[in-house]
């Protein structure tokens, strides 16, 4: 049975205001950017995102108004410098921010998936977090008695990523570094893959296996002005004007070029 295909805009239709929304990609690679301006168009708000590393992908939510809470281990433009809506809202306080590192956000995600109420690890020790995150703890082992951080499941309504490919069934290729996306998928409640095409079934090489999907959505293109390798790279051009042009950055900068 083949998994449903859908549109961007129904994708949108998906999430509620006030939805988790957990982001694919890392940095400026593979970010659901047309999914991500699917959400603008709708006029969602009050949005709880989930970004392993940010990139545009959080500014433009963030420059829309989308985002009441933000989760992640960092935001910026690689080699563009700092992410200007992320550093405006966080100086002066627009959106809560929810400081992980990436090991323990993967272990917040590990828990849902395993449906666990926590997971230990020892990401985290002698460290900042567990006074700026209210889901990580230092505790001891009930075993051994040593220092642990225990991390607190962190569930997400929706998962959206976008890929190189997926097959006629749903099952999904990346070539390369699949980074927190399976990961993603394993915590949400619905998954939706953005792709730029459609390949031959190969169950063996696919990264995410199609259980775990719930539509794909043809998108080439879709991550731009991130990249997806290894149809394109990221549009440096872009990303450096918009970090050039600062908080007053327009959304129209990152809107689809004619291609």
């Amino acid at each position: 049975m083949a998994i449903p295909t859908v549109s961007l805009d129904e994708i949108a239709e998906q999430v509620p205001d006030g939805a988790v929304v957990g982001l694919g990609g890392a940095g400026l690679q593979r970010k659901p950017m047309a999914a991500a301006r699917a959400l603008v168009a709708a006029g969602r708000s009050e949005l709880t995102l989930v970004s392993f590393l940010g990139s545009l992908d959080v500014e433009l939510l963030l420059a829309a108004g989308a985002v009441k809470t933000l989760h992640s281990a960092g935001v910026a433009l690689d080699g563009a410098g700092l992410a200007p809506r992320y550093r405006f809202g966080r100086q002066e306080q627009t959106f809560e921010f929810v400081e992980w590192s990436e090991g323990t956000l993967l272990c917040a995600l590990q828990a849902t998936a395993r449906g666990v109420p926590s997971l230990p690890t020892w990401t985290g020790l002698d460290t900042d977090l567990p006074a700026l995150n209210p889901n990580v703890r230092e505790a001891a082992d009930p075993f051994t008695g040593e220092p642990v951080t225990q991390v607190c499941a962190l569930a997400l309504d929706i998962a959206i990523l976008h890929v190189p490919a997926v097959d006629a069934r749903g099952n999904v290729y990346v070539e390369g570094d699949f980074g927190m996306d399976g990961a993603l998928a394993r915590a949400a409640r619905r998954v939706y893959v953005c792709h730029e095409q459609t390949v031959a079934d190969d169950p063996r090489r696919a990264v995410l296996s199609r259980i775990w999907v719930d539509g794909v959505a043809s998108a080439p293109g879709g991550a731009w002005p991130t990249g997806c390798h290894p149809h394109y790279g990221a549009d440096l051009s872009t990303v450096s004007r918009w970090a050039a042009e600062g908080a007053q950055a327009g959304l129209e900068l990152l809107t689809e070029p004619a291609r």
